[in-house]
C-alpha cells in the first residue's frame, strides 16, 4: 500500500473547513473501493487563540470530527517561519518554540495510534 494512514492538516479558517469538507467526502469514495477503509487524522493547524476566527473553528473541526481530529493544535509560531528563512529545520532553529513543541506531540500521538493498530 502507498500509505497506511492520512494526516490532514487544516488551518483554522473558514474555508479551510469548506475544503476539508471536501476532502472528507472523496476520502469516504475512496474507503468503499477499498477493503479496508483509509484511517486518517486531522491536524488543526496554523491556530491563534486570540482570535475568534481560530477559536470557533477549531469548535467546529471539533464536533464535527470527533473521532478522527488530534485534540491538540498546531499554533500560530513564527520562529517556523524564521527557521525556512535560515535554511534550517525547525527543531535546529529553536527545538523549543511553540510549533516545534506541538509537532513532537503531534509525532508522539501519530506513533501511538500506530502502535495500537498494529496491536489490533
Amino acid at each position: 500500500a502507498a500509505s497506511q494512514q492520512l494526516v490532514i492538516p487544516v488551518q483554522t479558517e473558514y474555508l479551510a473547513v469548506k475544503g476539508l469538507e471536501r476532502m472528507v467526502s472523496t476520502l469516504s469514495m475512496v474507503n468503499r473501493s477499498r477493503k479496508q477503509a483509509l484511517p486518517y487524522h486531522i491536524v488543526p493547524t496554523l491556530f491563534d487563540r486570540r482570535t475568534q476566527a481560530s477559536m470557533g473553528t477549531l469548535r467546529v473541526l471539533r464536533d464535527a470530527y470527533p473521532e478522527t481530529i488530534w485534540q491538540g493544535y498546531i499554533p500560530v509560531d513564527t520562529r517556523l517561519r524564521d527557521a525556512s528563512r535560515a535554511g534550517l529545520t525547525p527543531s535546529q532553529f529553536d527545538g523549543r518554540s511553540r510549533g516545534v513543541i506541538a509537532y513532537r506531540a503531534l509525532l508522539k500521538h501519530l506513533l501511538a495510534q500506530n502502535a495500537v493498530a498494529q496491536v489490533a
